[in-house]
């Protein structure tokens, strides 16, 4: 992990300025800390410093977009290079992803970034931006907060993170079964069954719930309901342009529940970029 990707020349707003570079250094160094002899558990470790990376880069995107103020992008950076911090702990105490089976990986990295006192020194306001979103990143449905900001770099990373795990993950589906990384799929079981819940949610053009996930399938047709829970027409664009729709219904039994719910979805996005 690159922190030259990290510290760019965007961030020359005096606000805070001093701090940036010397947080971005100590959560990287927190996050190369983590090694192990076990040769999947680093696996892990390695995808998930790759998968932060790609999620500043998308974040980033976003927010240019959106033609935020240059405060708000570094908060934007910081909230993606944090997101996924409790996921390091997560793996090396649990050897999951799995946040039903271990502990909600958000929560956990509020707890770490709190104890790590990495962001003490900004101003309260952008502290609470940072702990709200990142509250928020993972959640079905986003925590109620009537502050704007919150709101909106929220919903940044929320996308950014859905982006980055389509593309990780449909490439994974791309490989032979032996050779899958089953903490992706959150070791779901990898048979062509379908729970009618989650075909349900899709046709109804609502997020289907992880909790209701029993196959790789399943899992698949979650992803799929993630358009309706995309916010900004880049991020449409971008899932537009990368056909993750396509692939996951390529990989998808052709049942009459599986054609409609692509077909949906897919004019949804057709709609939010017109």
């Amino acid at each position: 992990m690159k922190k030259e990707f990290i510290e760019t020349e965007l961030f020359d707003t005096e606000t805070n300025l001093e701090h940036y570079n010397s947080i971005c250094n100590k959560i990287l160094d927190y996050i190369m800390s983590f090694n192990s002899d076990n040769p999947l558990i680093q696996q892990n470790y390695n995808l998930k410093r790759e998968h932060t990376n790609r999620v500043v880069g998308y974040s980033e995107v976003i927010a240019r977009s959106l033609k935020l103020e240059k405060e708000d992008e570094m908060i934007v950076q910081l909230i993606a290079l944090l997101h996924d911090i409790g996921r390091f702990e997560q793996m090396s105490q649990y050897e999951t992803f799995n946040d039903s089976e271990s502990r909600d990986h958000a929560e956990l990295g509020v707890e770490i970034i709190k104890e790590k006192k990495w962001i003490s020194h900004l101003p309260d306001y952008i502290q609470d931006y940072i702990i709200s979103a990142i509250s928020n990143h993972n959640k079905l449905d986003m925590l109620k907060n009537e502050n704007e900001k919150v709101s909106l770099f929220s919903k940044i990373i929320r996308d950014a993170d859905k982006i980055d795990i389509l593309d990780l993950t449909i490439k994974e589906y791309s490989k032979p079964a032996k050779n899958r990384n089953e903490k992706l799929t959150l070791g779901l079981a990898d048979k062509p069954h379908i729970s009618k819940s989650v075909v349900k949610s899709v046709v109804n053009g609502k997020p289907a719930d992880k909790k209701q996930l029993k196959t790789v399938n399943d899992f698949k047709l979650m992803q799929i309901s993630w358009v309706y829970d995309v916010n900004y027409k880049k991020s449409f664009s971008i899932i537009n342009k990368m056909q993750f729709l396509k692939q996951l219904f390529d990989s998808l039994p052709k049942t009459d529940d599986v054609f409609e719910a692509y077909r949906k979805a897919k004019i949804h996005i057709e709609n939010q970029l017109i």
